[in-house]
């Protein structure tokens, strides 16, 4: 608490990273919020209250923290709290313009009454002086002296000094004219305009601040407030009797909740009794409800739409798939850009240059000839107006609008700078299974050897003559025990076939090649030709159907029985719907596509053709993945990688930014700058307009910080600019970059709109 400006943040950070054990400290304006990076070694900050360092360090600085609890505790608190802070501003605010009011207005009478009545100026200066005195000690004036002052005596600059500095110096230089004369030197109306302005500009300002938390805020709408429990793990109590509706934060691992029709799952849990359509839209982005029972895990923040549960809690607040989320948020909103990095250093700096300024305008008017009155207006304009709370703002908020707003889509960001990375994005490559396909093996095709086979029509079943189906029918008899995704392909296919499966006599299998074993008397081998080739079984006749089937895209399994082979089996990892789509879009963003995959070059140049992909890199092995990233990172390319499994990690990391699905590996998952909820490719073109469109605002809103800074201190230099329109102008600064950073929003819901009208 008492951050006011840029200035306010780097101060902070420097107190923070002075306490021993502490890595890095980053502050945040916007939020309020510092988030700190301890070392390796400083496992004694880590414990039960060792915030208390930190907290004093802030304290020693001149400000006030506490611990912030975080997550979806913190975020169904905040909409209230800020609510109340907006409210105390507000009251300020009244005080201040009605106090503001009648001294300005007696400055603007002030001649008429001169004239009107010779020698009253006294008394109305007077009566200036108690409103004047009356706003300083209230609280539109009262916090911000008492800001200043302890800035001065924390030897530190922030805005609330310049303010401080600019309305007691217009006050006490007002108060000493009244009783030694000077009418040049009255500016008690001077410090009447600053506090106002000052004021309505905070006001504004916090309120434009709520909009942009807003969407953060949306993410603890999603989950109740209240649960109703029926059995209590540590009391034993159960039955319908006992059901209970307690706070969210009263529940404890174990405990069993009922979950009725159109209610949201309170925590991650697994279903108990019951069952129910579950709209998981909000976690895992799917359309249309799911349907769970008994068994099946449901998550927090996710719909029942249809039915009755009892869930036993299973991970609460942090632990649970929202309070993930809500954490990446946070995570992702305590970072900072490169820019904001360099804004920080310049506006912790910016303080004490300024006093210099105004000290140096004031000696250069006196020294002029044109009196102290008219120097010490000018000052106070130069104090008031370069305060350097825009540039303080200027990236944050814009952070904190895109961050949420894109979490609210589905898209995870881990911090500023990885959204900053992502703008600059020009290549993005794409692995193939479970990425640009669902990571599903689909059986495509049976052929018995010397036929043209039988194939899929369309995503229907297969025409099987009975060749064909014997082979099926023998192929997965065998495979039935094997836990291969391919053998669970073609078992899977035989039972949508309601073909009937025999028990396999014997069972062998070769990780990764093939089973073998007996089948009704006979010997039944199913797997590459490799495998069945060493197994001394002569595969020339199948090889114009392995071509063939190749040709297509598809991964080949052969069946022999009794030392021949008697068929072939084509299957194919079916693409996500959304891939070709999602390709177009990037590319419409003038950034290049390639695929990179371990896939053998036919099936990858049979799936990139299929969602136009025209530039394949195949049978690429994990570092070759990672030395594909760093050639074209080499050639200059800003590069974006997309992969969800393990052995996508090391390019995930290696890549400008790396791009994985909730749904993946926890490696990939870890490796990742990004993270996309659901399995909507759209998702990466979605990503890549959110975080250009955020780099734009913040050039915007930096251009705009430091541009009126270099322009208006001329201004109030040299006279052109008075206190009180200083402080206007100052404010309106600020106000100016929060809202155009609140633009990310409207552009977002115009994008959003579109799309579905798509």
């Amino acid at each position: 608490e008492g951050m006011t400006c840029g200035s306010c943040v780097a101060r902070i950070e420097g107190a923070l990273q002075s306490v021993d054990g502490v890595r890095r400290a980053r502050v945040n304006l916007a939020t309020e919020t510092a988030t700190v990076d301890l070392q390796p070694e400083a496992h004694g900050l880590q414990s039960v209250g060792s915030t208390d360092a930190l907290i004093k360090a802030v304290r020693k600085a001149g400000y006030e923290a506490e611990r912030f609890r975080g997550g979806t505790v913190e975020l169904t608190e905040l909409e209230s709290t800020q609510s109340g802070k907006l409210r105390q501003q507000r009251q300020a605010m009244v005080q201040a313009i009605g106090l503001a009011g009648p001294v300005i207005g007696l400055e603007l009478l002030g001649s008429t009454l001169q004239s009107a009545m010779p020698g009253s100026h006294v008394w109305w200066r007077v009566l200036q002086g108690l409103l004047c005195t009356m706003l300083l000690c209230s609280p539109a004036g009262g916090p911000i002296l008492v800001g200043g002052l302890r800035a001065i005596v924390h030897r530190t600059g922030n805005m609330d000094l310049l303010i401080t500095l600019g309305v007691v110096t217009a006050y006490v230089s007002s108060v000493v004219a009244i009783f030694v004369g000077g009418s040049a030197s009255y500016h008690f109306h001077a410090a009447a305009m600053i506090l106002a302005f000052v004021n309505v500009g905070k006001y504004l300002e916090s309120l434009a601040k709520r909009e942009a938390s807003s969407a953060v805020a949306a993410l603890a709408q999603r989950l109740p407030k209240t649960a109703v429990r029926v059995w209590d793990v540590t009391g034993g109590k159960a039955g319908p009797t006992a059901a209970e509706t307690i706070p969210i934060r009263r529940i404890q691992l174990g405990d069993h909740l009922r979950v009725v029709q159109d209610t949201i799952v309170p925590v991650d849990g697994r279903i108990v009794a019951g069952s129910a359509a579950v709209d998981q839209a909000a976690i895992t982005g799917e359309s249309m409800p799911v349907s769970r029972g008994q068994g099946d895990a449901v998550f927090s923040g996710t719909v029942v739409r249809e039915g009755d549960i009892t869930i036993e809690a299973t991970a609460l607040g942090d632990e649970s798939v929202m309070g993930g989320i809500v954490r990446a948020v946070e995570e992702a909103q305590s970072g900072k850009t490169g820019m904001q990095r360099i804004a920080d250093r310049v506006a912790g700096v910016f303080v004490p240059i300024v006093v210099g300024l105004a000290v140096v305008t004031m000696i250069g008017w006196i020294v002029s000839g044109h009196g102290t009155g008219r120097g010490l207006t000018a000052a106070i304009a130069v104090l008031v107006i370069a305060c350097p709370c825009a540039m303080g703002l200027a990236t944050p908020t814009a952070v904190l609008v895109s961050t949420s707003t894109a979490a609210l889509r589905g898209i995870l960001v881990r911090d500023a700078a990885a959204l900053e990375a992502l703008g600059r994005v020009d290549t993005v490559l794409f692995d193939k299974t479970g990425t640009l396909t669902s990571g599903n093996p689909e059986v495509r095709s049976v052929a018995a050897v010397g036929t043209t086979g039988s194939v899929v029509n369309g995503t229907g079943d297969l025409s099987l003559d009975g060749d064909a189906g014997e082979v099926l029918r023998l192929a997965a008899s065998v495979e039935q025990f094997s836990q291969h995704p391919l053998a669970r392909a073609i078992v899977k296919r035989a039972a949508r076939q309601g073909v009937a499966l025999s028990e396999p006599e014997s069972f062998e299998s070769q990780a990764g090649f093939g089973v073998a074993g007996m089948i009704d008397g006979r010997r039944v081998l199913v797997g590459s030709a490799g495998y069945v080739e060493r197994r001394g079984i002569d595969v020339s006749a199948a090889g114009k159907t392995v071509a063939a089937l190749g040709r297509r895209g598809e991964s080949v399994v052969l069946t022999a029985v009794d030392g021949a082979v008697v068929g072939v089996i084509g299957l194919a990892d079916a693409v996500r719907p959304s891939a070709p789509d999602a390709v177009s879009q990037v590319r419409r963003l003038g950034v290049a596509v390639a695929m990179v995959t371990g896939d053998h070059a036919g099936t990858a140049e049979s799936v990139a053709a299929s969602i136009g992909i025209t530039e394949v890199a195949a049978a690429v092995l994990p570092a070759g993945k990672l030395d594909e990233v760093r050639r074209r990172q080499r050639e200059c390319q800003h590069v974006a990688f997309v992969g969800d499994g393990i052995n996508d990690a090391p390019a995930l990391a290696a890549a400008d930014v790396g791009i994985s699905f909730a749904a993946g590996t926890d490696v990939a998952n870890a490796a990742a700058d990004i993270t996309l909820l659901g399995d909507d490719l759209k998702l990466v073109p979605a990503a890549i307009r959110t975080a250009r469109r955020s780099v734009r605002i913040i050039r915007q809103n930096l251009f705009w910080a430091f541009f009126y800074n270099v322009a208006a201190v001329p201004l109030a230099a040299t006279g052109r600019i008075s206190p009180g329109i200083a402080a206007a102008a100052m404010m309106v600064s600020s106000i100016t970059v929060v809202l155009n950073s609140l633009r990310l929003r409207q552009e977002a819901d115009g994008l959003e709109r579109r799309s579905h009208v798509g």
